[in-house]
């Protein structure tokens, strides 16, 4: 805008002023365009393709087979349930499935996107469904001669043993050793899932998820005289420090596991027959464990080893209380190391979270669904 306006100036601004017809013209045409647009407004939304469910990332995938685990044992206890009369089993049944509820509650439960999902196939022919929607199923009774009739026969999904190509029981065939299996199986991929995560807080739920199946794994493996594998077996000595962890908390790791030893050994001189046996072969193993972090952290024979001659015990000697004591604190320590961790770097910290909450349960602490996670409800 100049500071002097002239009429030389004005001259031009009003030659490009349109004649009044001529915008009568234009705004009759825009009308009668939009009107047509507006008209056509629901064609052009029902040739908009419908909303797709979202591509899940990486934190997805682990949430939500934890989640699947956690379903399938509850699905596994309930169909095992009304078939056992033992009341040990029936209580780490009870307990197991109590769990898993609670599992899948802190997991955020089964994804919904809110989109509305394809129409399940009418039950009829060639729909695969029987009117009760078991896939495969034919309506008569099964039989075993390897007919359509027969569990085991094409076209029924499961095979002679009574289980689906996924190696889930049939209804109203599994029995406890299924419940094992499947409980070690949950741990074993939980416990993978924690050490894969990229979300922090994600991977410390999900380790001691991994834990409290392991040990409802081992509990009822017991009640029931299972001979199938209960857990993994003790974990390897560390040699490697977790990474992203630093030198403060390996300190913290190496002066937990070497007090923990020195405790045991306390106890163990206090006791005798099979309390002083076992508290002599845990000390030796938190012995280790606290070489083997001493070694890791590379502060082993140097003025920054933290280990000491001696330490400070609960005032309480009975060893199996002092074992709850140390063993779920050692849990609860695993537990914030696998959130320290970097990813991929977290086995042994799921491993030793598994282990020591194993342990705490054997020396008499109640099980727990959330081992290592003080912030959680008991129960």
């Amino acid at each position: 805008m100049t500071p002097h306006a002239t009429a030389a100036d004005a001259a031009p601004r009003a030659r490009r002023t349109r004649p009044a017809a001529r915008a009568g013209r234009l705004l009759a045409a825009v009308t009668v365009l939009a009107t047509s647009v507006l008209a056509a407004g629901c064609g052009v939304r029902l040739d908009t393709p419908p909303p797709t469910e979202p591509s899940p990332d990486t934190v997805e995938v682990l949430r939500s087979g934890a989640v699947d685990d956690a379903l399938g044992v509850a699905a596994l206890v309930a169909d095992v349930t009304p078939r056992v009369t033992d009341p040990a089993a029936l209580a780490v049944l009870g307990e197991a499935a109590a769990f898993a509820d609670r599992h899948v509650d802190a997991l955020g439960g089964v994804y919904d996107s809110g989109l509305e999902h394809p129409a399940e196939p009418e039950s009829g022919a060639g729909s695969g469904t029987t009117e009760t929607g078991t896939p495969g199923a034919g309506t008569t009774t099964p039989g075993t001669d390897g007919t359509a009739s027969d569990p085991g026969a094409a076209g029924t999904g499961t095979d002679a043993a009574g289980t689906d190509a996924a190696g889930t029981p049939a209804p109203g065939t599994a029995t406890t050793d299924d419940v094992v299996t499947a409980l070690v199986g949950a741990a074993e991929r939980t416990g993978a899932a924690a050490d894969a995560s990229p979300d922090a807080r994600l991977a410390r739920l999900l380790a001691s998820v991994a834990a409290s199946e392991h040990v409802s794994a081992q509990r009822l493996a017991a009640a029931t005289g299972s001979t199938v594998a209960a857990g993994p077996d003790e974990p390897p000595p560390v040699d490697e420090a977790p990474g992203g962890v630093g030198a403060a908390d390996l300190a913290t790791l190496v002066e937990s596991e070497d007090a923990a030893g020195y405790g045991y050994e306390v106890r163990a001189a206090q006791s005798e027959g099979d309390v002083r046996t076992a508290a002599v072969a845990r000390a030796a193993q938190h012995r280790a464990r606290a070489q083997g972090w001493a070694l890791a952290a590379g502060t082993d024979g140097t003025p920054q080893d933290p280990r000491r001659v001696a330490y400070a015990l609960p005032d309480d000697t009975d060893p199996a209380a002092f074992a709850r004591h140390v063993e779920s604190g050692l849990a609860r320590t695993y537990a914030s190391l696998v959130a320290a961790a970097a990813l991929t770097s977290r086995a042994e910290a799921v491993a030793l979270l598994a282990d020591a909450w194993a342990n705490a349960v054997a020396w008499g602490e109640p099980p727990v669904a959330f081992p290592g996670l003080p912030e959680q409800t008991a129960g």
